[in-house]
């Protein structure tokens, strides 16, 4: 009988997940290190929130969640660095897209400088030339973060001056029936 018992207790008591432990926590560094972070926000806090709760059981010595929360974030990463891969391409597809369409107004907007406009005053003028400058500026700047591969502060940068671009092209380029005289 004390032959069972102590095998019992040799044998019967969980171990630490240790292993489950070690790969959970290179999984989100290697999550981290591709940027997942940046790319998967959302799934990336849940690896780490869970890579959180399995230390937290184990420290409780409650081993079999532990071991199945080490296990939740290991797959949780991976799905991160998978979405976040995927997002970190369709943003750099993204911005592939819209510089041409924002240095097209941006040299539509120069054209509308070079010829005598009578909608514009001199200061309207000197105003657009020097946000025209900036503007090609930033963009220049955007494409030296893509080149470094960052990507998400281009998409970010780019969004905000597409909006600033198209709001001063609208402001001043007249409509196709503006240009026709009609009204």
């Amino acid at each position: 009988m004390i032959l069972i018992i102590l095998l019992f207790l040799l044998f019967g008591r969980e171990k630490p997940p240790t292993q489950e432990l070690a790969n959970a926590e290179k999984a989100v560094a290697e999550a981290k290190e591709k940027e997942a972070d940046v790319y998967a926000q959302d799934l990336f806090s849940k690896a780490e929130d869970s890579l959180k709760r399995a230390k937290n059981l184990n420290q409780e010595k409650k081993y079999k969640e532990a071991k199945k929360a080490a296990e939740e974030t290991v797959t949780l990463a991976r799905e991160a660095m998978t979405q976040g891969e995927s997002n970190k391409a369709k943003m750099k597809a993204e911005i592939e897209q819209m510089i041409p369409e924002v240095r097209k107004k941006i040299d539509e907007l120069k054209t509308l400088l070079g010829k005598s406009s009578r909608q514009m005053g001199p200061q309207e003028r000197k105003e657009l030339q020097t946000l025209i400058q900036k503007w090609e500026d930033e963009l220049n700047g955007i494409e030296g973060m893509v080149k470094d591969g960052k990507i998400r502060q281009a998409y970010d940068q780019l969004v905000s001056l597409k909006k600033e671009v198209d709001t001063r092209y609208e402001r001043s380029v007249p409509s196709p029936e503006e240009r026709k005289g009609i009204k």
